[in-house]
């Protein structure tokens, strides 16, 4: 299969100068010039995309994402190295990018199809569709200047997916939308993975990155850090993060997840007992209990523990703390040292056959603010090996299906002297 995009060796420098006059000496002298900095934004960056797969990029602010998207997206060219695209690319970065605010939201249509290669005859025949996807044909002929952030992203998005191009490159764009243009242009980006087109998108937000992407690249200063599956790469990502927030090197965890937070408690184990034994080979619908194993290192008034649990694509199942629990338990660990467990009992375990992990929590209410005192990604994993084959997806419903006949609507004499009629 030929790759849809392939880049090798790509960098990216850009040049900085005391004065305006510097450029110009440094243009007519021919040479450098001695007091130019060169910032390289990135830096011998190698991979390739293939038609179908879904990248997703990330990596902290400055590392270099919105200039990749930029050199994919042909808006600027790369300083070295070599990018081959195969089909049509457009992209949606910066919201503002290929419009006029002085122009009107329909003049800047075609504007907009204008750079990225349309004729006007295929432009008219797109603007239907972009019109009732975006939802602006009642202000189209409004200045764009009077438009919200929010009906300019919707606008560039319907221009850059009507087009139907065959790589469609995406910055950091769906945030600024609200929910439900958001879930639309979601449906529209999976209706392209369906159709074999190929995605490459930045975002901040790991959850769609998860659940999305079928590959994510991993970006810092300006160099690519590893290169994988989601739920991999994300892990990395998140570690790179909270850094500096996370527990000490000899501290070895027993599943390697992340951990970060204040530190006033460490949690050392995260178990599954499930019938009075700790067990990771579990059944659909069974009692378990989680149990957080932690060690009090500093004194700390109301903490908090937690846990959640996600299926192996990252899809967000279920959330639970003890801060709402009836009881109003409230813990107080006035000296260091101290040892305890917190247990969540689950009565029924409702999910469906598949690999899950569990995140285990501690945080604590600092003036109404909730703080990590220790959050452990991924602290677990177990299984639900039970073959219910007539159940799918994440959660076990208990279900009746029953067949009734479907009586005839019974015939009026008034309409049956119509029929003989």
């Amino acid at each position: 299969m030929v790759a849809a995009v392939i880049a090798s060796g790509l960098s990216k420098c850009y040049h900085l100068y005391r004065r305006p006059l510097d450029r110009f000496v440094e243009r007519l002298l021919n040479r450098a010039h001695p007091l130019r900095t060169d910032v390289w934004a990135l830096q011998d960056l190698s991979f390739d995309v293939f038609p179908g797969q879904t990248l997703g990029i990330v990596g902290p602010n400055g590392a270099g994402k919105s200039t990749l998207l930029r050199i994919l997206s042909g808006v600027t060219v790369p300083t070295t190295g070599y990018l081959e695209t195969t089909g049509r690319v457009s992209g949606i970065l910066e919201l503002g990018t290929g419009f006029h605010p002085e122009f009107s939201g329909w003049s800047n249509i075609y504007l907009n199809c204008a750079l990225q290669g349309l004729p006007r005859k295929e432009t008219e025949m797109l603007l239907p569709d972009i019109l009732d996807f975006s939802g602006l044909a009642a202000v189209i002929h409004r200045p764009l200047k009077t438009f919200s952030s929010g009906m300019v992203l919707r606008l560039a998005f319907s221009i850059a997916t009507a087009v139907d191009p065959d790589i469609l490159v995406v910055d950091e764009a769906l945030a600024v939308g609200d929910a439900s243009f958001r879930d639309q242009c979601l449906d529209r980006m999976n209706d392209y993975k369906r159709r074999g087109k190929t995605i490459i998108l930045v975002s901040h937000d790991l959850a769609t990155v998860r659940h999305f992407c079928s590959h994510v690249l991993l970006l810092d200063d300006g160099r690519i850090v590893e290169r994988g599956y989601p739920d991999e790469i994300l892990d990395t990502y998140l570690k790179m993060v909270h850094k500096k927030r996370e527990k000490p090197a000899e501290f070895t965890p027993h599943r390697q997840g992340v951990h970060w937070g204040s530190g006033e408690i460490r949690i050392e184990r995260c178990r599954v007992h499930s019938g009075g034994e700790e067990k990771y080979r579990l059944t659909s619908g069974c009692a378990c209990e989680v149990h957080l194993e932690f060690e009090v290192l500093k004194p700390i008034d109301g903490a908090v523990f937690g846990m959640g649990i996600y299926s192996r694509e990252g899809a967000y199942i279920h959330g639970s703390n003890h801060f709402w629990h009836p009881q109003e338990i409230r813990l107080r660990f006035p000296d260091a040292g101290e040892r305890g467990t917190a247990v969540c009992r689950i009565p029924r375990l409702p999910l469906l056959p598949g690999s899950y992990s569990i995140s285990a929590l501690c945080y604590a209410n600092y003036d109404g603010f909730p703080q990590a005192v220790d959050h452990w990604e991924r602290a677990e994993h177990f299984i639900i090996e039970e073959d219910l084959g007539y159940q799918h997806g994440l959660i076990s419903m208990e279900t009746a299906w029953d067949f009734q006949e479907r009586e005839e609507p019974s015939v009026s004499e008034e309409e049956s002297s119509v029929e003989e009629i």
